[in-house]
């Protein structure tokens, strides 16, 4: 494609966003819809997140196996499987928002407040990174072990309220 047809696609466009947007409803609608998209993107972030974490569990399971420690096997994967579990929670997660022509209605400023949520929980899923961190450290040390798993299943705990919370919130929309 030339440049100046690219510069013409682009024109072309925005004018016809800018049409659309004099037709009554469909600038909100566009809008809307860019809230539900970004929505969308951040619960996937979100999922991602939690995914990268599951490798630090699977990275304790590597040297609980190295060390034949076997028995602290089934805690990791209880950790791993819940890990997953609340990625597909998120990433499943009900949009917080209905079509256009859906009877009900969401407001974008209910919207704009479970976006707020969802970034909130951006930083619950980073506080989670130290006791799984911990928990991969600990995980040859006999010790040390049961102390940073308990640490790790109430960070989890912790985060699985404050994700049911998400859901409450974005059901009462």
């Amino acid at each position: 494609m030339k440049p100046e047809d690219s510069r013409e696609a682009s024109g072309w466009a925005e004018r016809l966003e800018s049409l659309a947007r004099c037709i009554p409803g469909v600038g909100r609608y566009q809008d809307r819809e860019g809230l539900r998209e970004t929505d969308r993107q951040v619960r996937i972030h979100l999922a991602d997140l939690l995914a990268g974490l599951s490798r630090t569990v699977e990275d304790a399971e590597r040297r609980v196996t190295e060390a034949r420690a076997l028995d602290r096997l089934p805690a990791l994967d209880r950790v791993a499987r819940l890990l997953n579990t609340l990625a597909d929670r998120i990433r499943f997660a009900s949009y917080g928002f209905t079509g256009v022509f859906d009877l009900h209605k969401i407001r974008e400023t209910e919207l704009a407040a479970l976006h707020r949520f969802d970034l909130a929980l951006v930083e619950a899923v980073s506080r989670l990174r130290a006791p799984l961190q911990a928990l991969a450290d600990a995980a040859s040390d006999e010790g040390a072990f049961p102390q940073a798993l308990r640490a790790v299943e109430a960070a989890l705990q912790e985060f699985e309220q404050t994700l049911a919370e998400r859901d409450r919130q974005a059901r009462g929309l």
